[in-house]
């Protein structure tokens, strides 16, 4: 829904006013313009939780704006909940943009982010490449979605020991540590090669036999055929370990389509190596 200017001037006036401390004459325009980005950035989230579009007609602009504010301090205490619980068990597996996006860059948001004047500043930068598309948000909204990623992330990895982890990152790159690349995205592709050969976790490591396999049964397939068989797999994956837990397997197929056209890409090369790794 559009807004018009005359219902959006009275909401930025009362913020003009409580940030100058009631002279809203000594605000600078682009100061104005942060505070009716702010405004418009709460009435899209009031507009995202509302089940009912149409009934954003009934409701003034000035109400939408004050429920969209307190969902988004709302989505703030979540992000600092989340952050709690997940610092108690949180392994970077020496990744250092995952160490410091989540140990620095979190903490580091909850402290300077400005719900009331600038509600859409994200404040950070999120580094570590997730598997979520957060293109188009931000602020808290964009912060909330990050760590759920990464939350999700950890619960799935927990499953394997962190040496296991490490090692399969080792053999991606020895200098992983420095890169910016998604551990489950790298995971999720090993596990793959093992359960199309029927070979156990426990048996690391591929012969050339085993890579050969592997390159012939890509080389006949189609990208949306091996899309779906890795998502049939990450669910079983999931189910196996986590009794059926949706969401993360929701989150995990995500990237399925990005993922198998990097296996298929290497069975075009003949490079089956550089993604089934151990």
């Amino acid at each position: 829904m559009d807004y018009k200017m005359e219902e959006l001037l009275p909401i930025v006036t009362k913020l003009a006013q409580k940030y100058a401390g009631w002279e809203s004459t000594s605000i600078t325009y682009e100061r104005a313009q942060i505070l009716m980005e702010g405004v418009l950035y709460c009435l899209e989230e009031y507009r995202n939780q509302s089940p009912d579009t149409l009934a954003l007609r009934d409701i003034s602009a000035e109400k939408q704006y004050e429920t969209g504010a307190e969902w988004v301090l709302k989505k703030t205490g979540c992000i600092r909940e989340m952050y709690n619980e997940l610092s108690v068990s949180f392994q970077d597996y020496g990744v250092k943009c995952l160490r410091d996006t989540v140990r620095l860059g979190i903490p580091e948001f909850l402290k300077r982010y400005d719900v009331k004047f600038c509600p859409q500043d994200t404040v950070i930068t999120l580094d570590y490449p997730v598997l979520t598309d957060l293109s188009g948000r931000r602020g808290a909204d964009a912060v909330y979605h990050y760590l759920r990623s990464v939350f999700l992330e950890q619960k799935f990895l927990r499953n394997f020991d962190s040496g296991y982890v490490r090692e399969i990152l080792e053999k991606y790159n020895p200098r992983y540590g420095d890169l910016y690349v998604n551990i489950c995205e790298i995971a999720l592709v090993n596990i793959f090669g093992h359960v199309i050969l029927h070979k156990p976790l426990q048996e690391t490591g591929f012969a050339e036999e085993e890579y050969g396999r592997l390159q012939e049964h890509f080389q006949t397939g189609a990208l949306e055929d091996t899309t779906e068989l890795l998502r049939q797999i990450i669910a079983e994956t999931v189910r196996t370990s986590r009794n059926d837990d949706a969401e993360l397997v929701e989150y995990l197929c995500g990237n399925a389509e990005n993922m198998a056209t990097w296996i298929m890409q290497a069975a075009e090369s003949g490079r089956m190596d550089r993604i089934f790794l151990l």
